[in-house]
């Protein structure tokens, strides 16, 4: 009895581990990672990003739970055999650049626009230790990516990533999940300009193979145009 309680015990444990840090592959070079925080009295799942370069691996936005920075950083090694050499965040909240003093205090370069920049500054939040230039394609190694603004929406400062090798979007908090019923947190959106930001984006990529939500599901496609429908819903 007192072993079957045990192997029981052994295999809840195990499953709050796994509830902490999920990786899973887009393909062999980029990754979506997914950690968990209690928002309003529920577990919610943030979607991040990584890409693996011959120079080292890429982070886009950090944990939300601060929890996993560095278990995050073990299995990427532990995976890939390479370490961490960036970290960029799509926008200022703690789901996206709340690991930047983390990830500063061991010396990896963070990056962020100069609008993410300047709220975490307001915020007395740490900032990035260097400036995104957006719209400029950058390579590392074997990697491509650009990080690009097309205007407010969740956030006044919200970015997107894209990587041109593969038509992924990478969509953060700006692009909501398919099985998604709400927008979330609105309370510094700009609900006006939000679709056309998400209009602008889908005039800019004509074909997306893969579009990352922030939040919940992010496999099903049809997020940008879920947005678009919850931002009308909300209008109306």
């Amino acid at each position: 009895m007192k072993i079957n309680l045990l192997i029981v015990l052994l295999l809840l444990s195990f499953s709050v581990d796994a509830q902490k840090l999920d990786i899973v592959p887009i393909n062999k070079k980029l990754y979506v990672y997914t950690t968990y925080h209690e928002y309003q009295g529920e577990l919610v799942s943030a979607n991040s990003m990584y890409l693996v370069t011959t120079k080292g691996v890429i982070l886009f936005d950090t944990p939300w739970d601060q929890s996993q920075n560095q278990p995050l950083l073990d299995a990427i090694e532990k995976k890939h055999h390479q370490k961490v050499i960036r970290v960029y965040a799509t926008h200022s909240h703690g789901d996206r650049a709340g690991g930047f003093g983390f990830f500063n205090a061991k010396g990896i370069p963070t990056y962020a626009s100069k609008q993410t920049n300047d709220i975490l500054k307001a915020e007395k939040k740490p900032m990035a230790s260097n400036i995104i230039e957006t719209g400029k394609t950058v390579q590392i190694g074997d990697g491509l990516f650009q990080v690009d603004y097309f205007g407010a929406g969740h956030t006044k400062d919200n970015v997107v990533v894209w990587f041109p090798q593969y038509k992924v979007l990478d969509g953060g908090c700006l692009v909501k999940s398919v099985e998604t019923e709400g927008l979330g947190y609105i309370d510094e959106a700009d609900l006006k300009a939000w679709p056309k930001t998400i209009l602008a984006i889908k005039n800019k990529y004509k074909k997306i193979n893969q579009v990352i939500a922030g939040h919940d599901d992010w496999k099903a496609h049809g997020a940008l145009e879920k947005t678009l429908e919850l931002l009308k819903r909300n209008k109306n």
